[in-house]
């Protein structure tokens, strides 16, 4: 018997497990796959090494803190990212400060110079509220710490009605207000060439993570992270089972009582926390007489993000023109044509994703080489007809998708020049990699949609509820990733752990 069993062993169940086990809980964490660190992991090919998920992160001082609490102390530095956009009508880069991004707006859309400063003090009025809101919000926080939270309510009663003021406004709607270019709208709306269709909040999130706070990487790199709190749970007594997909989450009563892993072992436990996929969870591993009907549909019918084709490159930086990208992170699109905007193989009309990986570590790439990711959003059904089981494909499937990689690389080189040329080794991940090696529900790769009218979900964190002693953590236990993806993950993690720890206290 065991006080707490984690599923999967992402950053949200190695930061759960790894602070249980430093507080003395008997703790088992069980992965369906052979390594640690779920999509925050890395792999390598040949004399490469390349990330299966996460290129970086926000928040690296919660983070730090995160870790210290774990029972971290190795010393990690952070070295800061930026982001630029290339479209036809704009070359950007986005990620500086607010203040210093208006005032370049200002300067390149001197028309809107007014609209542009009515936007960015909404903006910046938000993001006040919001810039520590797990500290106080009790949406975002459980157990004793929420009700603390809301005794203190009144401290911030109107950061409190400010956000759910702007909760219920779109962007869209107030980006037309102050705004007539549309390109302008789009890059405030979604930080790219798409149309804005978040909430204002969550828009305030996505600036906040990108601009104000920052994007960062730690010197370990993220997998390194990973390793620390996979090593800190070892010492302090926790088990980790490796190669053990989980086949029912055991309930009795509406509470939680185990486990039963794929091969019928049974591990029992008094709590179980799920580091995994939401829709997974509660459409997969829980028969429906278990679950409120209406929890169940509600979880059927609230979007994810979708899925990407991503091709990693390695290639010799001498025989490619380079001289476009300005930031290790840099957002191209050739063309902006609405009316043809849903064929997914028309790469000049998407926003390619291109991360200059080398950049971010030496070990990365062998001397005098570099390494570049491409990703690109692709539509998981655009894939689902060349999958004939877990893992299995149709005859046919690695040339189709080398076909398609080599089609985006193509696109790409309208801004670096040799690039296809330079090539020494390439592999490509689609939605189905996404699905069978990422355990992600259609191979969705960002956590639940941005899309308002898409969300069936009430509440902002989705660790508790609707059955006892069975806690979700991780990027889908969170309705907006309000600190970025990693950090969020580790923060659920930490708040797992902290409600377990206090039910005896």
């Amino acid at each position: 018997m065991y006080d707490v069993i984690i599923i999967g062993a992402g950053v949200g169940g190695l930061s759960c497990g790894a602070k249980l086990a430093m507080n003395g809980k008997k703790t088992m964490i069980i992965e369906k796959i052979h390594h640690v660190g779920g999509t925050s992991h890395v792999f390598r090919r040949g004399d490469y090494i390349f990330p299966m998920g996460p290129l970086s992160f926000s928040y690296p001082e919660l983070v730090k803190e995160l870790l210290k609490r774990m029972g971290i102390k190795e010393e990690i530095k952070f070295k800061r990212n930026h982001f630029q956009l290339i479209s036809p009508e704009i070359d950007i880069i986005y990620s500086e400060k607010l203040n210093k991004l208006k005032e370049k707006l200002k300067n390149i859309y001197k028309n809107e110079e007014q609209g542009i400063k009515s936007f960015f003090n909404e903006l910046y009025r938000i993001i006040e509220c919001i810039r520590n809101i797990h500290e106080w919000h009790p949406d975002f926080l459980i157990g004793r710490a929420r009700l603390e939270a809301k005794k203190r309510l009144k401290d911030h009663e109107q950061e409190f009605d400010l956000i759910n003021k702007y909760n219920e406004l779109s962007s869209k709607k107030l980006l037309n207000e102050y705004l007539k270019n549309d390109i302008l709208k789009r890059l405030l709306g979604s930080q790219g060439t798409y149309q804005p269709m978040m909430n204002m909040v969550h828009l305030a999130f996505m600036w906040n993570v990108m601009s104000e706070e920052g994007i960062w990487f730690p010197s370990c790199g993220i997998h390194g992270i990973n390793q620390l709190l996979h090593d800190s749970f070892l010492k302090n007594g926790g088990e980790l089972k490796l190669n053990s997909p989980i086949k029912e989450i055991l309930i009795d009563e509406d509470q939680v009582y185990g486990v039963e892993t794929l091969n019928g072992q049974k591990y029992e436990a008094e709590w179980v926390v799920a580091n995994a996929d939401y829709k997974k969870v509660f459409l997969e591993l829980i028969p429906p007489s278990k679950l409120p009907k209406n929890h169940v549909e509600n979880v059927k019918n609230t979007a994810y993000t979708g899925s990407e084709f991503c091709v990693y490159l390695g290639f010799d930086p001498e025989k490619v023109n380079l001289s476009k990208m300005r930031a290790n992170h840099l957002f191209y699109r050739k063309r902006i044509d609405l009316l043809k905007a849903t064929d997914p193989e028309d790469f000049e009309n998407k926003e390619i994703e291109i991360c200059l990986w080398s950049n971010k570590s030496s070990e990365f790439a062998p001397k005098n080489k570099k390494s570049l990711i491409l990703r690109v959003n692709m539509p998981y059904d655009h894939f689902d007809v060349w999958r004939t089981g877990e893992k299995q494909r149709k005859e046919g499937y690695k040339d189709y998708k080398k076909s398609l990689a080599l089609k985006l690389i193509k696109t790409v080189e309208c801004i670096f020049p040799g690039l296809n040329s330079s090539i020494e080794i390439m592999e490509i991940a689609t939605p189905l990699t996404y699905r069978d090696w990422g355990q992600r529900y259609l191979g969705s790769v960002a956590g639940w949609t941005r899309d308002i009218k898409k969300i069936r979900l009430n509440t902002k964190l989705l660790l508790e509820k609707p059955i006892k002693h069975l806690l979700m953590v991780g990027i889908y236990s969170v309705l907006e990733p309000f600190l970025g993806g990693y950090p969020v993950s580790m923060y659920t993690g930490n708040l797992a752990a902290d409600l377990i720890l206090e039910q005896k206290q």
